[in-house]
């Protein structure tokens, strides 16, 4: 059982896998989260990716217009109810990579989630059944696979890289960040980057540097229990106690010892 990766399952089954050869320079992981138990509210936090995700459940209801969905990228958290004997599949995509199957600007989907057949026709009942009815994981994945692959525009695959090596950027120097330093490594404007960032990655580059922030001093937390959260604070950039604890709320809806 893991915490804190999209989801805060703290009574669920969770696990990842790596994506298959021809897609792990697009899709960062495929998890499937089950809950053998009673109904269980989770927190899903803001972690800087974009995800496909398919309800499993057999007894929901089709039709509903939620069973597969596309969950843009968030910037707080969310509390869900997790159903008694539910599935849950998802797909997390490299951050910037979306744009490599949908043409959509992610800022429109922020903090929100649409229903996929809106933007993949393929994503209907029809697929979700065929889904449902396969045996196991490996058998659920390869139909997953075969969709992205038929999918993928492969011209345009290459096309965000200076998206891409901004969020590398940022993720590198999160401590201490200088967005017109990154605009300027770049050879862009640095209102043209934020204009850019935000449409290809689905938030602005302050929103994403304080996800990454935070996803690093929640690790810290958790793998250093005997640590000051002062010490955590400063390791990570924040000012002090006080602004992560801010931060924490903001994002988590928790207090850092909480985490």
């Amino acid at each position: 059982m893991l915490l804190y990766f999209r989801y805060n399952f703290e009574v669920l089954s969770y696990k990842e896998y790596i994506p298959s050869k021809n897609l792990n320079s697009i899709v960062d992981t495929i998890w499937i989260a089950t809950n053998n138990g009673q109904e269980r509210e989770s927190r899903i936090l803001p972690d800087g990716y974009v995800d496909i995700i398919f309800e499993l459940g057999k007894q929901m209801q089709l039709n509903s217009g939620n069973e597969i969905r596309i969950s843009g990228m968030m910037t707080k958290f969310k509390k869900v109810v997790s159903k008694k004997n539910s599935e849950t599949l998802g797909v997390r995509f490299k951050t910037g990579q979306f744009n490599s199957i949908s043409s959509i600007p992610l800022s429109e989907i922020k903090d929100t989630a649409i229903n996929a057949s809106n933007l993949f026709p393929k994503l209907n009942n029809s697929f979700l059944e065929e889904l449902i009815e396969k045996k196991c994981h490996f058998e659920k994945m390869q139909l997953i696979n075969s969709f992205l692959t038929a999918e993928i525009n492969w011209t345009a695959k290459n096309v965000n890289k200076l998206e891409r090596s901004v969020c590398e950027s940022i993720r590198a120097n999160y401590r201490e960040l200088d967005l017109g330093l990154i605009a300027k490594d770049h050879c862009i404007s640095l209102r043209q980057l934020e204009r850019r960032f935000k449409t290809i990655v689905g938030i602005t580059m302050k929103e994403y540097h304080s996800i990454i922030r935070f996803n690093k001093a929640k690790d810290s937390i958790i793998e250093n229990p005997n640590l000051s959260l002062l010490s955590i604070a400063f390791d990570n950039g924040y000012f002090d106690h006080s602004h992560l604890t801010k931060e924490s709320n903001r994002l988590s809806g928790l207090n850092p010892s909480e985490l």
